[in-house]
């Protein structure tokens, strides 16, 4: 799916910001043509002006000038008085022969009705607009057809400026913001997938870990389900196991709710709709009431639980008392998962030192000016390169894997409930073995 969408992504990325690259690139060129075009208009017409001046005045021109003006200028000239032609052969050899062009240009005058009988009539001066031709070995000029009426008569000009190699400049120009458009293009392709690529790897995570959420809890509840049907059955058909199978059913059922209402915490989190009751309270008040609620339960594993508390007094904190309760509830329960259990300790000696392994701290101090309290065991530990899974949803490692209570949920829980107060969770390695967890309280959350 996501590959699909990336592609499509790009596509439009491409598309959409290349289609505007293009427009600005060809306003930029039409521009720059239109600009050249007008320069060139321009430079023609104050050539045509010279010479007109010239006709005015002058009843001969000199061959000097003309050769001078046609070379310096790429012209073309011809001059005819009373249609008698000024003999000039010319001084700029243009592609196609010079009569071919001065016909193409009276053919042009002429759709302006200027003939070559025509004379001026309201005034002393006949001229067709600046227009432009095409030779024969594709070469183009600009022109210009005038009358001049004079004392003896009449003079005509045709003027044509050879503007040939301006137009392959212009079609070299055109060619240089075609593949400066193409280039950008590709390059707008290139970051077009490295930028949806990254905008889209947080979506694409959050989808894989939404399917692996499913596909764990789907995993988790059918084996519940799996073993109420098994047990409902074997009950059916051999009555005398109904009493034991009840049992089961409610044992199991007990585990269902359990992994629902956890499922639902996590969703509660994740859609911000936990509502955090944020007050002054003391924390060790919190903790001593947490040491007698499971003094009892540790004693019944063959444990201990012990809480050790600064000389001075604690400083007040403010937070959530229910949800803070909530985590170190949950980071006992997993000390007491895997610390004492009878796997853990198997190897051990009986001495005191195992019934010091047995033992789990409660443990609070300020540090730094912030309120740090501690949950620690000596149990296995946590490897090193399980250390950043531990809290990922569903992730259990493999010590744990056998006990069907265990659904990998507790620690995503409290980090999911620290964070939403804005308190950081940390787990390391225990002094001796074993695993620490410390729940901080920064800065801000200390009442003075």
């Amino acid at each position: 799916m996501f590959p699909r969408l990336r592609r499509k992504f790009v596509i439009l990325y491409t598309l959409s910001t290349g289609l505007i690259m293009t427009i600005v690139l060809s306003a930029a060129f039409l521009f720059y043509v239109s600009s050249q075009e007008n320069r060139h208009q321009s430079a023609f017409q104050e050539l045509l002006f010279t010479l007109t001046a010239q006709l005015q005045t002058d009843s001969r021109f000199a061959d000097s000038f003309l050769v001078q003006m046609e070379k310096n200028n790429r012209l073309l000239i011809y001059i005819e008085e009373n249609d008698t032609p000024f003999f000039f052969p010319g001084a700029y050899k243009s592609r196609t022969k010079r009569d071919i062009l001065f016909s193409r240009a009276e053919d042009a005058a002429r759709k302006e009705n200027i003939y070559d009988d025509s004379h001026p009539i309201s005034s002393n001066l006949l001229q067709s607009s600046v227009f432009r031709i095409d030779g024969e070995e594709r070469d183009t000029y600009l022109g210009n057809v005038l009358i001049l009426q004079t004392t003896s008569g009449y003079k005509k000009l045709i003027l044509l400026q050879d503007i040939s190699d301006s137009q392959k400049k212009l079609l070299e120009t055109g060619c240089v913001y075609l593949l400066i458009n193409l280039g950008g293009i590709l390059l707008l392709f290139l970051s077009g997938r490295w930028f949806v690529g990254r905008s889209l790897k947080p979506l694409e995570e959050t989808y894989q870990k939404q399917q692996e959420f499913v596909a764990a809890v789907s995993h988790e509840l059918r084996s519940p389900f799996a073993v109420i049907q098994t047990t409902a059955d074997a009950s059916i058909s051999n009555p005398l196991e109904y009493s034991h199978g009840l049992s089961v059913i409610q044992k199991e059922c007990h585990r269902g709710s359990a992994l629902i209402k956890n499922l639902l915490l996590l969703v509660m989190t994740d859609q911000k709709e936990w509502a955090v009751r944020e007050r002054k309270f003391e924390i060790d008040e919190l903790l001593l009431n947490l040491l007698e609620m499971y003094e009892p339960i540790l004693f019944s594993k063959g444990g201990t639980l012990s809480l050790l508390l600064p000389d001075a007094p604690l400083p007040p904190v403010s937070a959530d008392p229910d949800l803070c309760q909530q985590i170190f509830t949950i980071l006992l329960d997993n000390a007491i998962a895997y610390a004492l259990t009878d796997e853990s300790h198997a190897n051990e000696d009986a001495c005191a030192c195992t019934q010091n392994k047995r033992q789990i701290i409660l443990q609070a101090e300020v540090s730094s000016g912030c309120l740090i309290v501690r949950v620690i065991d000596h149990g296995p530990g946590i490897p090193d390169e399980e250390k950043t899974r531990i809290f990922d949803r569903f992730y259990r490692n493999d010590r744990s894997r056998s006990k069907k209570e265990h659904f990998g949920l507790g620690l995503s829980i409290a980090a999911a409930l620290a964070g939403i107060q804005n308190l950081d969770l940390h787990v390391e390695d225990t002094k001796g073995g074993g695993t620490t967890f410390s729940v901080k309280f920064g800065k801000r959350k200390l009442c003075h």
